[in-house]
């Protein structure tokens, strides 16, 4: 799989001699797990919340309005941490001064990285509003891919345009499974522009 994207609360490594240590953590980027066999671009997150509400969805007694809530707010949750690399660029803008009355110069940040979204059909419909929430200028292209009965990836709809003018694609799927369909998907990205593959 290309670049991947949720994030991970805790890392350890093991020296030469066998002994442990806790890896250096930096909150606003996503850090790898460095467990196998994921590899370096895999980051798997330990967050309690999540683990509580990827509970809720797997479970079988969840109702539908349940799922559709949680499965929003886990994409909510995952899309924060996976959008931590995106590049900003400054800009210029005016602040209220301390005596509230005045206004001053200052400078701030603004998303430089043009982002798609490109969610599996049908389920990947459901993490589009969230993601959205996050990067509200984002386009939405979607894939339709079914499973053969060989259950190889076949694809039966498509709406990228000809030319996909992002820097990056964040590939919507809750359930991947073998990752046959996301590698398909991406590698059909990957004909349409040269951009940054990642999964959420």
């Amino acid at each position: 799989m290309t670049e991947t994207s949720t994030v991970t609360m805790t890392a350890t490594a093991t020296t030469p001699n066998g002994s442990r240590h806790s890896l250096p953590q930096t909150p606003s980027k996503v850090e790898p797990t460095f467990t196998a066999p994921y590899g370096p671009n895999v980051h798997v997150s330990k967050h309690p919340i999540l683990a509580h509400k990827l509970s809720i969805i797997r479970s079988s007694s969840t109702s539908p309005s349940s799922f559709r809530s949680s499965l929003r707010e886990i994409t909510f949750h995952l899309g924060y941490e996976a959008t931590s690399t995106l590049t900003t660029k400054e800009i210029p803008l005016t602040v209220p001064s301390t005596n509230h009355t005045d206004h001053v110069e200052s400078t701030g940040q603004k998303l430089k990285d043009k982002v798609a979204l490109i969610p599996i059909l049908r389920s990947g419909l459901g993490m589009v509003d969230s993601m959205l929430d996050l990067i509200t200028n984002a386009q939405v292209h979607h894939i339709g891919m079914y499973r053969s009965k060989s259950l190889m990836p076949v694809q039966y709809y498509n709406r990228l345009p000809k030319k996909c003018d992002v820097d990056v694609a964040y590939i919507l799927d809750p359930l991947i499974a073998t990752s046959a369909t996301i590698i398909s998907v991406a590698g059909i990205l990957k004909k349409v522009s040269n951009f940054n593959v990642r999964v959420v």
